[in-house]
This record gives C-alpha cells, sequence and structure tokens, in this order.
C-alpha cells in the first residue's frame, strides 16, 4: 500500500493501517550467542529484536528465510513479532556461501531441470534446500544450488529439520549469496542483486526495465524507501531465464507477474507459442479467459485471487491446442496472505436491516453477475488514474464487523473522504454496464474495460452517465454523496477481475495486459 501513501501524502480519519513488519537497517545486530537459547546439537532458539526482520536474522546464523520459514512453519517472511521464538542453526544449512549460488524459479521449471543444468543431483538440490516434495516447486521460489559434489554437503542438517517439522510448508524468501561484481559493474547471480551504495529501489528498478512495484512485490518490501547497501533482492524476470525453461512445444515462453501472488491482489500472464494456437485452463478454480494475438501466437490473461484464499502451493493448468493437437501445461503458483487487519463499525439503527446476510449476499451476487461478462476487447491502457481527488479513509481488504457483532465481511474496495458533491472520475476508459441505486452500495456506477476488468463507484449524490456510455479516463461520471449504508460521506470504488473484488490499489501502480 505504499504507493497510495506516495501519492496522497498521507492518510485522513479512520485509516485502516496495516501492520508492518520491521524494515531492514544498517544498525548492526547484536552478537548471535546473545540472543539464542541451545536445543540440540544443530539448532538453537533465537528471540526476535525490535528491528529485526528475517533476512536479518538469517545472515546473522549463516543461513537462508526459506530454511527458517520452513523449520518454523511461517506463512508470511514478511511478519514476524518481537519476542517471538524462532528455531535457527547453530551452523550454515549448507555450505559456505561461497560454494552456492541461488537460482530464483521461474514458472515452467522443473527440479531435475534446474539440477540437469547446474550438474547436480535432484536429492541433492531436496536436501540442500529441504524440499519435502519436488513436485511442489513453484515460481519465485529461492533455491540454493551447490557448486561442490553432493559429499561435500552436510547430511544432518536436513534430517534435524525433518525431526522437528515433518510436514514442511514451503515458504518465499531471499537467499543470502556472496555475490561478485560482473564486469558491467553490476553483481548478480542469476536473477539476484546487491544493493549498491547509495542506490534507490527506483534506479534498481529501471536498470533492469522494471516498476518499483515489481521489486516491492517480487522481494516482500513493506517499505521501498528502506533499502540498504549489501541488501539482496529478488529481479523477477531477469533476462535469459525463460531460454532454459522445460516448456513443452510448441511454448517457447512463459511469463507471471508477479511471480508470488497474494490473496485478494491481481495475476496476470504472458505465454508465446511457435504456431497458432488456442489456449485454456484453470487456476483456483477458475476458468481463465485468455486472450489472443499476433495470429494466436501471444497469449495473455488476468486472474483475480479471491480473498480469503489460504496461502499455499496451487497448480495453473494450461491447455495448448494447435488443433492437430492438445499439450498440457501445469506448473505451481504460490499464493501468499495479504495480511488484512479487523475493524468494528458503528451503523444506525435505520440502516441495520441492511446488515442482515441476505441483503449483502443479493448485492454481492449482483455484482457478481455483471462483472464476469467477459469480451476481448480491451478500453482501457496503463494503469488506473484516481477516481477522486481526495485522501483515502479506508483500504481494500478490512475484515469487518458492525455494532460489535462479529466478524461477518470484508472491506471490498477502498474509501477515499470526498467532500459530498465532489467530482467522480472514471479511473479508466470504460462503457457503463450499471447505472442504478443499490441498497448497500446507494447510487453506483460500474465501469466494463474489457478482459473482465470492471470498476464499481458508490455511495454517489448523483449519477451523470448513461447505461451504455463509453466514458474517458478521468471523465466526470456524477458526484460523491452519502447513499446507501454508510457512517459517513464518503467514495467507495472497487475493481472486479472476472468476478472477483480485487484490490484497487494495485491497479494504480501497476498496468496489466
Amino acid at each position: 500500500m505504499w504507493g497510495i501513501g506516495l501519492i496522497f501524502g498521507g492518510f485522513l480519519l479512520l485509516c485502516s493501517v496495516g501492520v508492518s513488519a520491521q524494515t531492514p537497517t544498517a544498525t548492526p545486530l547484536p552478537a548471535a550467542q546473545s540472543l539464542a537459547t541451545p536445543t540440540s546439537a544443530n539448532l538453537v532458539i533465537h528471540v526476535v529484536q525490535r528491528g529485526e526482520t528475517l533476512f536479518h536474522i538469517a545472515q546473522l546464523y549463516g543461513t537462508t528465510v526459506d530454511y527458517l520459514t520452513e523449520i518454523n512453519g511461517i506463512t508470511n517472511a514478511g511478519s514476524i513479532l518481537v519476542g517471538q521464538r524462532l528455531l535457527v542453526p547453530t551452523s550454515a544449512p549448507a555450505e559456505s556461501p561461497q560454494s552456492v549460488q541461488t537460482h530464483i524459479v521461474q514458472p515452467g521449471e522443473t527440479l531435475g531441470g534446474i539440477a540437469n543444468r547446474n550438474g547436480v543431483d535432484v536429492n541433492t538440490l531436496m536436501q540442500l534446500n529441504h524440499l519435502a516434495n519436488a513436485n511442489q516447486l513453484y515460481a519465485g521460489q529461492s533455491l540454493l544450488i551447490p557448486s561442490q559434489t553432493t559429499a561435500d554437503i552436510p547430511p544432518d542438517i536436513a534430517s534435524a529439520a525433518t525431526a522437528i517439522s515433518p510436514t514442511v510448508t514451503q515458504s518465499a524468501g531471499s537467499a543470502v549469496p556472496t555475490i561478485a561484481p560482473t564486469e558491467s559493474g553490476v553483481p548478480t547471480i542469476g536473477n539476484v542483486y546487491t544493493v549498491q551504495a547509495g542506490e534507490s529501489l527506483f534506479q534498481i528498478a529501471t536498470r533492469y526495465g522494471l516498476t518499483v512495484n515489481d521489486l516491492v512485490t517480487a522481494n516482500l518490501l513493506d517499505d521501498p524507501m528502506l533499502i540498504y547497501a549489501g541488501q539482496t533482492l529478488i529481479i523477477p524476470d531477469a533476462a535469459g531465464q525463460q531460454s532454459t525453461l522445460e516448456l513443452p512445444a510448441p511454448v517457447i515462453d512463459l511469463q507471471v507477474k508477479p511471480l508470488l501472488f497474494i490473496e485478494g491482489e491481481t495475476g496476470s500472464l504472458r505465454l508465446t507459442t511457435s504456431q497458432a494456437a488456442t489456449i485454456s485452463g484453470i487456476f483456483l478454480e477458475q476458468t481463465l479467459h485468455i486472450v489472443s494475438s499476433q495470429d494466436q501466437r501471444e497469449h495473455s490473461l488476468i486472474v483475480g485471487i479471491p480473498i480469503d484464499t489460504e496461502a499455499n502451493v496451487y497448480p495453473m493448468s494450461l491447455m495448448i491446442d494447435t488443433g492437430v493437437q492438445k499439450i498440457p501445461l501445469v506448473f505451481n503458483i504460490r499464493v501468499l496472505s495479504g495480511g488484512y487487519l479487523s475493524q468494528n463499525l458503528s451503523v444506525s439503527d435505520d440502516l441495520a436491516p441492511l446488515l442482515a446476510a441476505a441483503p449483502q449476499k443479493y448485492e454481492l451476487d449482483l455484482l457478481a453477475r455483471v462483472t464476469s461478462d467477459f469480451h476481448a476487447e480491451q478500453y482501457y491502457s496503463g494503469s488506473f488514474g484516481l477516481p477522486a481527488a481526495a485522501p483515502m479513509n479506508a483500504m481494500f481488504g478490512t475484515h469487518r464487523s458492525y455494532n460489535g457483532g462479529t466478524l461477518s465481511s470484508y472491506h471490498t474496495g477502498a474509501d477515499f473522504a470526498s467532500v459530498p458533491g465532489s467530482p467522480v472520475l472514471a479511473a479508466a476508459m470504460g462503457r457503463v454496464v450499471l447505472a442504478d441505486l443499490l441498497n448497500i452500495r446507494g447510487n453506483t456506477i460500474v465501469l466494463d474495460h474489457g478482459r473482465g476488468v470492471f470498476s464499481v463507484y458508490c455511495h454517489l449524490s448523483e449519477i451523470d452517465v448513461q447505461l451504455g456510455q463509453l466514458v474517458d479516463i478521468g471523465q466526470v461520471m456524477g458526484a460523491t454523496g452519502s447513499t446507501g449504508r454508510i457512517t459517513g460521506p464518503h467514495l467507495h470504488w472497487e475493481v472486479w477481475i472476472n468476478g472477483v473484488p480485487v484490490n484497487p490499489l494495485q491497479w494504480l501502480q501497476q498496468s496489466f495486459p
């Protein structure tokens, strides 16, 4: 959510602020011996100190974030608490950093392929990275690749981890290799980059032709302004990665952005085939809508990750139909927790009937039907614009209770504290597919931007567009107000992808195909 903080310069009113993990600083960490309690010959307990991150702790003990998340059952590497007790190794879980390199798994790669290209055994990679199942590899996963023989890898570390945590849930994280500068002066191994003194995230993103948000998402950064010299960053989709993937003909390229999906947000895929093909697929039990161009050789899709999707690894199943044969392509995507908070709101007695489950379900079902209409024509281009010239006062995803009740719903959009009567602006070019009074959202406009992308504008005092009208980005469509079930006047703004509400702020920060 950092991008919106920069855009608005801060939130007003009852802003739902997320709990952020501590960010890395250059402050020296205390010695490991003073923070750890012995537990066994191979593992000790580390008590998290103020200002520490999992990355810092991994550096302190010469291990990796992946290893710490796995043996401690951590599902979100960006969220550790002061005073939390962590199992850590008394020695590195593999060889010294000089004898390993880090590889970030790309969509379509297999553990066997990675092992073959690096001249190592699959079992060696599984032992070194504490993998319980070779088929659970996922895009964006960080793997350590040894440069010595299998005999040089201490065999006791994997067995110790298995003994402590027989059922391992894999988690994404950043490894800590020692990386030497190349002739060009850019120190990289594969697509891992070491931050140099004085560099900003913007400078690094520009160097690789990426956006700041690409790096924030790939590295689970809480604050893009706080990076430090020596920090290692994942560079997603770095040049040269795609040429070595185990992709079945006629597929010649596969890109997934971001590499790690987040519940409640949007993900995208681009696939290139060497001949004309029709692509179909399923992910998270959703039928994927795939648009093809360039004589049916370039294919892309956008998918909304439903909120409350459990953090886990999920298969994306594609079928490539060339007209002569059908070729399956299945690869894993990791979905991370969105870390959404909760709040209690007070609603007046006259609006209390709208808290019942029936009217809420009816309205959500209505919007789901409207926003499930798909056509390949695309009206929008690039990232979305702001729907109102006002600060935010509530973010997407917050789980809510009303009048002291139980948590029964979540916030499906972002709220802007607009003065009543202020202009409501189209976030992108689109066609009006709904302009009506709804019970909960009040006067509401829904724009169809094409390719299954919709934006929703609620609680308006007036609607100045007609059903079927094509509006341009930034065009005034009405005025903010206080219609529907509200606690005060504001603009409630939503984005839906193929019938799934997603975080609209992501669409302000980045563009999708």
